[in-house]
């Protein structure tokens, strides 16, 4: 691997800004309701061996010849490595780790991506909201013609105190395993961006090792500013109904990405597949004891659009920068 100083900087950087970020849509439920329960070593022996799984299956499935492999899943292939890679290109994950503390869904896909090739900027933002809009509206039939039942009876059993039976703790393990696989899939390539498009075996291997240790800091502290947009809606705090939103999610970015190769936001897919469950079951249950719906969402929106913004001012300040680097 041919890999300067600042790619590898540039990949620690990236693997703990988009693992501290965007993966808290995908672990946090997890990590929360196993504190206590399940063994943090085991939970990260879980969490460490699907990435690992992912990693080495994306890893054959796009071979390069000469025993090198693409860990990415191909999705960097709109994405070259750039000429001279300096300091400018740490900035972005920089950025990410600022918005993350603020508690800001931002997208690490724009913010990362696009500091490497603006011209694709256009094509990552329909992308995502062609991503936001299958959410949504999956969420909106689903919820609305069955799973608002559900809904409805966690709300009651929280009411009751009722323990939540022992198979949906198996569930959710099933749900998580789903969810962080597809996760991974589409957001490796916003931290592998930094190394050479092609690794053998071994360098890929040490990326993952180093992957995993950040994952193991990730349940060694547990949840994140980012947790706030996911406690703000109804029942989301409870195992059974984010195991149901966990599944919906893996399955949005498993349609994804066999539809396209490139890139796009989880994060939009699911502020998409919130939305779209609050309002179906808001308006199935009938709920008007709550915080206003346009506020609840409109923060949301607002801040991924502020992530927006800032990632494309990002993008485009760094692209003088790389003149002076």
């Amino acid at each position: 691997m041919d890999a300067n100083a600042f790619q590898i900087i540039g990949f620690l950087l990236a693997a703990y800004s988009v693992v501290a970020n965007d993966s808290l849509q995908t672990l946090g439920t997890y990590l929360s309701s196993n504190k206590g329960r399940t063994p943090k070593a085991l939970q990260m022996l879980f969490i460490c061996g699907v990435a690992a799984a992912v990693l080495l299956i994306g890893w054959f499935l796009h071979p390069a010849g000469g025993g090198l492999g693409d860990p990415a899943w191909g999705r960097l292939e709109k994405f070259p490595q750039p000429d001279n890679f300096t300091w400018v290109y740490l900035l972005p994950p920089i950025a990410v780790l600022a918005l993350t503390q603020w508690g800001a869904p931002v997208s690490t896909s724009f913010l990362v991506l696009s500091a490497f090739e603006p011209k694709n900027a256009t094509k990552l933002v329909l992308n995502s909201l062609s991503g936001y809009v299958m959410a949504f509206v999956l969420a909106l039939v689903v919820y609305g013609l069955l799973m608002w039942i559900l809904e409805k009876k966690v709300l009651r059993t929280n009411q009751e105190g009722t323990e939540v039976k022992n198979y949906w703790f198996a569930l959710q393990w099933l749900s998580t395993g789903w969810l962080w696989s597809q996760w991974l899939v589409q957001d490796m390539a916003n931290i592998y961006v930094y190394l050479p498009r092609q690794l053998s075996f071994g360098e890929m291997a040490l990326s993952a090792l180093m992957l995993c240790i950040g994952l193991c800091v990730l349940v060694w502290i547990g949840g994140g500013p980012i947790q706030g947009v996911l406690r703000s809606k109804i029942n989301t705090n409870d195992l059974r109904s984010a195991t149901v939103i966990d599944f919906l999610f893996g399955c949005v970015l498993f349609w994804k990405a066999n539809i396209t190769q490139f890139p796009l936001s989880t994060t939009w897919v699911f502020l998409g597949l919130l939305a779209g469950r609050e309002i179906a079951v808001r308006i199935r249950l009938k709920l008007s004891d709550r915080q206003p719906l346009y506020k609840v969402l409109g923060s949301d929106l607002f801040k991924a659009g502020v992530g927006i913004v800032v990632s494309l001012i990002v993008a485009l300040a760094i692209q003088p920068l790389k003149a002076l680097g």
